[in-house]
């Protein structure tokens, strides 16, 4: 008889720890759920109030999902101190290079002195989404996680009609701050326009071609080139998109570029691109039928008449 009330005990003993077991792990749950949506709320938060240098991510039913990515060096201090916010909270921090040579030392003389703070991004993100071509270079180690991924990456095909050509290249170039048509504005060096500026005179006058320049107003080149070269100031997205449609080539003589976007976007409308080897990043899109590689003033003559030669067949 007692054996059979010691098994009756130990029975109700195991029935309730297995209710304690399943109430601590629906509370657990819970917690974890909750504690996903205030972080879920949290980033719809900041996303909507552009907290740059962050990007804020989405799944394809645009939910936004718990993970920031940085793709550039912190301006303030709010900034700083929000990552450590979202390390607490237990939010995925992932780096991107995405702006110049970050997280590598800025070393153009552009007015950028962001990167002077003390954050070692290399040692507080291990993760990182890296466009660059020699990952050492930049800080890269074993101890990083790196997945070959650029923010241009993702656009998908334009399938909306061709329109008729008129430039056979454009180029992108926006106005410094100071609108003076300067070689060390930040677009400047950015977008290379001391290059282009050299490159000019032998697609204009020696191959007889029309460029598009948008955004460098008051540098004088309508003067130097008249007809042929036509300049426009920063439009909406989607007037650009129709100025891009309406050309045959895109420009990038661009370095310190990471990767731009406008190439993605060029190549996506079946606009082939001549590009500077020299980029940082988005070399890894150009191929036979995607443009030309050119170094300087000295070989784009060649790769010109490369590329206008195979125009008709890409």
């Amino acid at each position: 008889m007692n054996n059979i009330y010691i098994t009756k005990i130990k029975s109700i003993i195991l029935v309730l720890l297995i209710y304690l077991i399943l109430i601590f792990i629906i509370y657990c749950l819970h917690e974890k759920f909750r504690n996903y949506q205030t972080n879920v709320d949290l980033l719809k938060q900041h996303r909507n109030e552009v907290h740059f240098p962050y990007r804020y991510l989405q799944d394809e039913n645009n939910n936004i999902l718990p993970i920031v990515l940085i793709s550039a060096f912190f301006r303030e201090d709010k900034e700083r101190d929000l990552f450590y916010e979202y390390i607490k909270r237990g939010i995925k921090v992932v780096g991107i290079t995405a702006y110049k040579s970050f997280p590598r030392t800025i070393t153009d003389n552009s007015p950028d002195t962001y990167y002077k703070d003390s954050f070692d991004y290399l040692g507080n993100i291990k993760n990182w989404f890296c466009c660059f071509k020699n990952h050492s270079y930049y800080g890269f180690n074993d101890t990083h996680n790196i997945i070959d991924y650029s923010e241009s990456d993702f656009y998908d095909y334009d399938k909306s009609p061709k329109l008729e050509k008129k430039y056979d290249f454009i180029y992108v170039c926006f106005k410094d701050p100071d609108d003076k048509c300067s070689m060390d504005g930040w677009n400047a060096i950015n977008r290379n326009f001391k290059l282009a500026l050299a490159c000019f005179p032998i697609m204009i006058k020696e191959f007889k071609l029309k460029i598009l320049v948008i955004g460098r107003l008051n540098c004088g080149l309508k003067e130097l080139y008249g007809d042929n070269i036509e300049i426009l100031d920063y439009m909406p997205y989607y007037d650009f998109q129709t100025k891009l449609k309406e050309s045959r080539f895109l420009f990038i003589p661009n370095i310190y570029d990471a990767s731009p976007r406008t190439v993605a976007e060029a190549i996506s409308k079946d606009i082939p691109v001549l590009m500077n080897i020299n980029i940082v990043c988005g070399s890894k899109y150009i191929n036979y039928q995607t443009g030309e590689f050119f170094t300087d003033e000295h070989d784009i003559r060649l790769s010109l008449k490369k590329l206008l030669g195979k125009k008709d067949k890409i």
